[in-house]
């Protein structure tokens, strides 16, 4: 077995993609990625490379003269430790199912970290931050994928364990399916919305606005919500924009929105996408007249919806007006009045406080997704 290691060499970066298509091949429940995204990730004007004290390396190994895995070490100036040291990253993880080969690129990815950035600590999987590709499905590999699902064979987590990683953080989704269960989970902030409507908030859809203008808001208020949450960094608006415009297709715009308080303040938001997993699965990663037509054979076939994000500004957390609650019973008595009643409320931290509503209701998570660290 061998290994190569570069940065934006054009020849290698295109076998980087390859495999990450190749591996997959024939996976029938296999939702994947754009390649165009994955490509504009790779290339050196993405925005993380322009960012002062970033640093990347990327890792093929070869066996038998074949490409067998893949691996990006990287260092983000803004995720630190507790002592405000930079923390390494290990991304783009993709192996064939050999502990061996995995071994050889995580110590490789290990020790140029180490070596040329003198970091401590290493976590992943990471592409980047927060906003891009995270952490290993660990359990639910039986479930039916959605769309934005963290997705990976199931020896992954094994392998990072093996290379001396273990669990930082957790995270779950949970799937309800029919009314009676999302009435019963939202019954509780039914009140706290009416009281709310009463003191002059509004809850508005994203079919009543102006999306593109409100993106420079709806990113100010993403940034204030998750100040604070493990590994979140802020990403500069252009970037925010990119990302919007390759998941617009999916917005659920009718039930997603802003809570606006009596100043007219944007105060709390919510994203909900319809699932179109298998509209997506039938484009093959390729945006083509062809996956087009299919994208659109598929896309009524399922009317399940995806929960995706939602946050309210830290002074209205800490005045206690509960906007968040009234907020998530707003966007879900919408959905059941124009008959969404199959919901993913998607990758949210086991420590959460909604969590406690799921239980009281002996509603069991169905998925896990765990972030790994280990010394560097």
């Amino acid at each position: 077995m061998s290994l190569r290691s570069f940065r934006f060499d054009p020849s290698l970066t295109r076998e980087f993609i390859a495999f990450g298509g190749s591996l997959y091949a024939g996976g029938a429940r296999r939702v994947p990625p754009f390649r165009r995204e994955i490509i504009r990730q790779l290339s050196p004007d993405f925005y993380f490379y322009q960012r002062a004290g970033n640093d990347h390396r990327r890792f093929l190994a070869y066996r038998a003269g074949r490409v067998a895995g893949r691996i990006a070490a990287m260092v983000n100036a803004e995720i630190r430790d507790g002592d405000r040291l930079p923390v390494g990253l290990v991304g783009f993880y993709e192996c064939v199912d050999d502990d061996g080969v995995a071994a050889e690129l995580l110590e490789a990815a290990r020790e140029w970290l180490r070596t040329e950035h003198g970091v401590r600590r290493i976590r992943g999987p990471m592409n980047f931050d927060f906003w891009h590709g995270y952490r290993f499905l660990t359990k639910g590999f039986d479930r039916e994928p959605y769309y934005g699902e963290p997705d990976n064979p199931a020896y992954y987590p094994e392998q990072f364990e093996l290379g001396g990683f273990a669990p930082l953080r957790a995270w779950n989704s949970i799937e309800i399916n029919g009314r009676e269960k999302l009435e019963a989970l939202i019954a509780p902030w039914r009140k706290r919305h009416e009281l709310l409507l009463e003191r002059g908030y509004r809850f508005v859809p994203a079919t009543r606005l102006d999306l593109r203008k409100e993106w420079p808001a709806l990113h100010g208020l993403i940034d204030r919500s998750f100040d604070g949450f493990p590994d979140y960094t802020p990403i500069p608006f252009t970037e925010f924009k990119a990302l919007l415009s390759g998941v617009g297709f999916a917005l659920a715009a009718d039930v997603s929105g802003f809570v606006y308080d009596q100043a007219g303040r944007a105060v709390s938001f919510g994203v909900i996408f319809r699932d179109l997993a298998g509209a997506v699965r039938a484009m093959n990663g390729r945006i083509t007249p062809l996956g087009a037509l299919r994208f659109l054979s598929r896309l009524r076939k399922r009317r399940r919806f995806n929960f995706f994000a939602a946050g309210s500004l830290p002074e209205e957390e800490a005045r206690g007006t509960g906007v968040g609650r009234a907020g998530f019973f707003a966007m879900i008595d919408e959905s059941l009045r124009r008959g969404y009643s199959d919901f993913i409320f998607a990758q949210m931290p086991k420590d959460q406080p909604i969590q406690a509503f799921f239980r009281r209701l002996k509603i069991e998570p169905q998925r896990e997704y765990t972030l790994y660290e280990r010394e560097a």
